[in-house]
């Protein structure tokens, strides 16, 4: 299992050293011998995978087989991952394809794909998506998360509602309800 931290490979530069034809970085440039720390990037991710193909040219990195990509209180897992990152080398985008299933807080969705814009904090699931927020459950076409609202979004959704019956006002166990008159 390859356990990889993104950032601090884009820390060490590209393979070509660094000068993969990127601007000035808005990060500070690593010291000789010592790596940047992941505090000094803007949303850092912290991926693992059995697999790992790093395509420069086309700026994306790709993780194979038992995927787990954690961010913040995020976590996404599934069996392909592609980050697309900008020159600036900081992630912008990440595609989850195959048994594709993410955690936030008490949010929960599933699906056979999910789009992670790592900027905006909102992940969008399809491919028979399901969702959880507490105890309630979704499905529909389309879900998207957005981990920074703390909300989710469902395109033609069928929800079930879970509730106890101390909230809809049902007696607690061992009360007795008033007698009929």
């Amino acid at each position: 299992m390859i356990e990889y931290f993104l950032m601090a490979f884009f820390a060490a530069g590209a393979p070509d050293g660094g000068t993969s034809g990127a601007a000035t970085s808005p990060r500070p440039a690593p010291s000789e011998g010592k790596p940047v720390a992941p505090a000094e990037f803007k949303n850092p991710i912290n991926i693992n995978a059995d697999r790992l193909e790093f395509q420069g040219k086309r700026q994306e990195v790709i993780w194979i087989g038992h995927v787990k990509a954690v961010r913040g209180r995020t976590t996404l897992t599934c069996e392909r991952l592609i980050a697309h990152y900008t020159r600036d080398e900081e992630i912008t985008r990440i595609e989850c394809v195959g048994d594709v299933e993410a955690t936030h807080g008490d949010m929960w969705a599933r699906g056979e794909r999910a789009d992670f814009d790592n900027v905006r904090g909102k992940l969008v699931v399809t491919g028979s998506p399901q969702a959880k927020k507490g105890p309630n459950m979704m499905k529909g076409t389309r879900i998207t998360v957005d981990v920074a609202a703390d909300t989710i979004l469902v395109e033609n959704a069928q929800t079930i509602f879970e509730s106890s019956p101390t909230r809809l006002g049902a007696p607690k166990s061992g009360a007795r309800r008033p007698e009929p008159k």
